[in-house]
């Protein structure tokens, strides 16, 4: 029983440390990314998949005008990619003979969690795109709701009809959904 218990301890201490890297190297390389993207910025305008690495989801909310086409496709590679990376790392836990049933009872809700979000935002594309835009990311996250629409410019009615499709399909207030458009 001991033995279990080491191991339990030795997966979460190894998994924040890991946590822990991921976020010091992250700041780093933003720290120097950032200095090197505001002159870009200033220079040349336009975002584009390139600038908005390293980016958060509010910068990209706050400057996606100009966004380019290779955004969306690019974003979502991105995100299927590190999600897909996730659910590894979780099927891992989950299949370890030695993983104690609370360890694999959590990999195993947080799989489905992000199945059920990868599947929520997919739907809410598709929604926003069948009423006619080009395209269109969403981001679900902390009870929030952003989306980037690829439209030069949106009307009243066009936003709400976008509000009104993330909130039925999220149950989340009007209040927390933010849009943005490319242009």
């Amino acid at each position: 029983m001991m033995f279990f218990r080491k191991k339990t301890f030795l997966i979460v201490a190894l998994s924040l440390l890991l946590g822990v890297v991921a976020v010091l190297n992250y700041n780093y390389v933003l720290k120097d990314k950032n200095v090197a993207q505001e002159d870009i910025l200033e220079k040349e305008g336009p975002m584009n998949a390139e600038l908005v690495k390293g980016k958060s989801e509010e910068d990209i909310m706050a400057n996606s005008k100009n966004i380019s086409k290779e955004f969306f496709i690019d974003y979502r590679l991105e995100r299927d990619k590190n999600r897909s990376q996730h659910i590894v790392l979780l099927e891992n836990i989950v299949g370890n003979k030695e993983t104690d049933k609370d360890t694999r009872g959590q990999a195993q809700k947080e799989m489905i969690n992000l199945v059920k979000l990868s599947e929520k935002e997919m739907v809410i594309e598709n929604l926003i795109r069948a009423k006619g835009f080009n395209d269109v990311i969403v981001f679900i996250h902390d009870g929030y709701v952003n989306a980037i629409v690829d439209a030069e410019n949106l009307s009243a009615a066009h936003a709400a009809q976008i509000q009104d499709v993330i909130s039925k399909e999220t149950g989340i207030t009007l209040e927390k959904i933010s849009i943005a458009t490319t242009n």
